[in-house]
């Protein structure tokens, strides 16, 4: 009997000690956090809050959806310099960064309405460019569909395709090899918590410089949170490439498709001349020197399209 329960002991005892280091590590983490405020507007949507960051004054807003996994500090240099001319919106999806978790299936098609929602609870008014990569093309694609009245444009940047073959968000997330990039994946556990821990000291040395805001992102990185949202994002494509097959896209709607050259694949060049054919609007541009990451490898074509876009909605005011 005293054998049993010794056994039963061993084998519990790793198992509750896992339980606590983890709580403890999880009590730490979010009394660290506190110290890393968001920096914008924390907006109830539907029963959970979402993180909204604004800057700039102008119109159109230019709303920047990033892809699956990253977040809108890989944007720094498209978002800061349109920043001067306009209004720029980003965000963080339910359960990245400073958002709360929302509900599942985490589809494109319910982060375009959630992102909807969003921008009308903060008194973001339209019109609005949305600026979309990789997996965020599905979500700016089915709200351009949904709400075409507030959309002035489209750029989309080295998006996902519904089609597969080369082009869907699975297999463009295995083409993310930047190192910016990879800088910016979050730790967890023991490393998550010396990283709130050291604060700035634990940036990458290129991104010490940033604007607090961009700093705090990166050190409040995600947690299990964010990596649950987007397993949910990657495990519910099959819905998300349903959802955006049902939504027409806007034949009249100015459209920019981008296209990352490095790499390029004949399926993939195809599938982007097809988006790009979505609107008698459409164009498509060849990032030559860039792979799926355009807005680090050159961000001046992002910001080309978005200010040919607010040139033409100022010339249709006159």
């Amino acid at each position: 009997m005293k054998r049993t329960v010794y056994l039963g002991l061993l084998l519990i005892a790793p198992i509750l000690l896992f339980a606590l280091v983890r709580g403890g590590i999880g009590l730490a983490s979010h009394q660290l956090e506190s110290q890393y405020p968001p920096p914008g507007q924390m907006i109830r949507v539907n029963g959970h809050r979402l993180h909204l960051y604004c800057t700039g004054r102008g119109t159109p807003t230019v709303v920047i959806e990033p892809g699956m996994g990253t977040d809108w500090v890989s944007w720094r240099s498209v978002s800061l310099k349109l920043a001067e001319v306009t209004r720029v919106c980003v965000y963080d999806r339910a359960g990245y960064g400073w958002s709360d978790a929302g509900p599942r299936p985490r589809t494109a098609g319910r982060i375009a309405t959630e992102l909807h929602a969003l921008l009308t609870n903060a008194e973001i008014g339209g019109p609005y460019i949305l600026v979309a990569h990789s997996f965020g093309g599905y979500v700016a694609r089915i709200y351009a569909s949904r709400f075409p009245e507030s959309v002035n444009g489209v750029v989309l940047v080295d998006p996902s395709s519904e089609e597969g073959n080369g082009a869907s968000a699975a297999s463009v997330a295995a083409r993310i090899v930047n190192a910016d990039i990879l800088s910016l994946v979050p730790p967890l556990g023991w490393q998550r918590l010396k990283r709130l821990y050291q604060g700035d000291a634990a940036l990458p040395a290129g991104m010490r410089d940033l604007p607090a805001a961009y700093r705090n992102r990166v050190l409040v990185g995600s947690s299990i949170v964010q990596l649950k949202s987007e397993r949910n994002e990657f495990d519910s494509l099959s819905l998300s490439e349903a959802e955006v097959r049902a939504a027409p896209f806007p034949r009249d709607l100015r459209l920019t498709v981008l296209t990352a050259a490095r790499g390029m694949t004949a399926a993939h060049r195809e599938q982007h001349e097809k988006l790009a054919r979505l609107s008698t609007l459409g164009k498509q541009v060849f990032a030559e020197n860039s792979g799926h990451s355009i807005q680090l490898d050159q961000p001046e074509l992002i910001l080309d399209a978005v200010r040919e876009l607010m040139e033409l909605h100022t010339s249709s005011q006159k």
